[in-house]
Formats: structure tokens, sequence, C-alpha cells
């Protein structure tokens, strides 16, 4: 496999762990509670978790009567910790399976007839998603569907410069969307790790949703308006939203 993904770096691991187990983070107090709220029932559902990570949320699926998960990630140390988890939680029923796979190549992938596909926080990393939607609605069983989170593209439009424009004080008051309309690669960074992204504006990202044969059902921008007890800790998500989720279903 030629790709290679940069949580596979020992260090890089062991930070994005620190980041995960945090109780107060944007995982936890955003996005994992606003992908729940989109689900369908999962009871005897079978679901595939596209960049599934270290299981987490295939864990919560299997919480709530999931009858079989699928998980699939580039990175050979996040399935290991992967499946030791969820090993813990399913004492040793055949509930779960975990591939290492860059999901660009999901259309290689045998396993289909899929109720549920779901992709948390990841497919800013993807080239090409109109490739991609067409693998994932060839996946999913009728009237099956596709649920994921993204960076916003707000927030995947940035290529240089300063993000936001402060105040004398400081304070944060706007934040810049220069290269919105550059829709393309970006050069990231991250605990000095260099990585890719790429950005698609949000009329990119819904038309090749329609365009590969999927009905938008529901989308979410979470900013923590109706919860002002975050509002202190997250002060960015006060002006605008980081994670962009769309639920959508094969017609």
């Amino acid at each position: 496999m030629n790709k290679k993904s940069v949580y596979d770096s020992p260090q890089f691991f062991e930070l994005y762990q620190k980041l995960r187990d945090n109780p107060i983070s944007l995982n936890e107090v955003v996005e994992k509670p606003t992908m729940l709220s989109l689900l369908p029932d999962l009871r005897n559902k079978k679901l595939l978790d596209l960049g599934c990570g270290t299981g987490g949320h295939l864990q919560l699926y299997l919480q709530r009567h999931a009858s079989f998960v699928v998980g699939i990630d580039l990175s050979q140390t996040m399935l290991q910790q992967a499946a030791h988890d969820l090993a813990k939680l399913c004492q040793n029923q055949p509930r779960f399976a975990l591939h290492q796979l860059p999901m660009e190549q999901l259309a290689d992938f045998a396993e289909t007839d899929f109720d549920v596909i779901t992709s948390s926080f990841a497919f800013h990393y993807v080239q090409d998603f109109a490739q991609l939607l067409q693998a994932i609605y060839q996946k999913l069983k009728p009237n099956g569907y596709l649920i994921f989170s993204q960076e916003h593209p707000i927030v995947t439009c940035y290529q240089e410069g300063e993000r936001w424009e402060k105040d004398q004080q400081k304070r944060q008051v706007a934040y810049r969307l220069n290269y919105y309309r550059d829709e393309g690669e970006r050069d990231r960074n991250w605990f000095k790790q260099p990585f890719k992204t790429y950005h698609r504006t949000t009329a990119t990202l819904i038309n090749q949703l329609i365009q590969a044969g999927f009905q938008i059902e529901q989308m979410a921008e979470p900013m923590l308006a109706d919860q002002p007890e975050w509002q202190q800790e997250f002060k960015d998500l006060q002006h605008r939203p980081v994670l962009l989720f769309i639920k959508a279903k094969k017609i």
C-alpha cells in the first residue's frame, strides 16, 4: 500500500490519543453528539465507518444495537487500537470487522449491502470526493443512509496569512475567507507533521451528493448557541462553525 498515514508516527498518534481522551474536546462536546443525533434507528443494522480511526464511533453503533459494524482506515496503529477496544466490548462475539484500506479504494472493497455508511472528520482528506460518493452509493442498500462530518468549508478554505481579524484587545472579531472560492489542495501542519487536505465549497459538496444519486435530508453546523456552558471553552464556535454534518439518503 503506497499511501501512508501520518497517524502511524508514534509521536503523532500519542498526541492524538491525548486529545481524544480529553472529555472537554471538540470531538466529545460537538462532533459525537451531533453525529449521533443524525443516525436512524440502528437496531439490527449493518454499518460501515470510513476512516474509523480507533473505532470510537463503531463502539457507539454497537451500543445502539447495530448487528454488525465494519471499519476501514489507512492507519495500522489506529486499527490495532480499534481491534483491542472493540474486542473488549463484543466479548469475542463476531460483531465487527476492520480493514486497512484508504477510503479512496472503497470501490475495490468486497463487502456491500450496508444500511448506513458514516464518516467522522475525514472527507476533507479525500482528493476526489465525487468518485468516493459513487463508491459509497454502490455499497449502500436502497434507502440506505450516508451520514458524515468534515471540516467546514469555511475552515478548509484557509491557505495563508492570519485566520482571524482581531481588535486591539486581541479578541477575535472576524474570520477571514479570502480563499473560499479557490478549491483544491491545502498544505497543513499539525504537531509539526505536514499533511494535505482538500477544500470544496458547500455548493460543490451538495451538488456532488445530488449528482451521485443522494437526497439531502438534514444538515448541521453546530456553534454552541444552545450550550452556553461551553462558550468560554470553545470561543471560536461563537463566531463560525468548525464542522459541517450532512445526512443523505440513497434514492
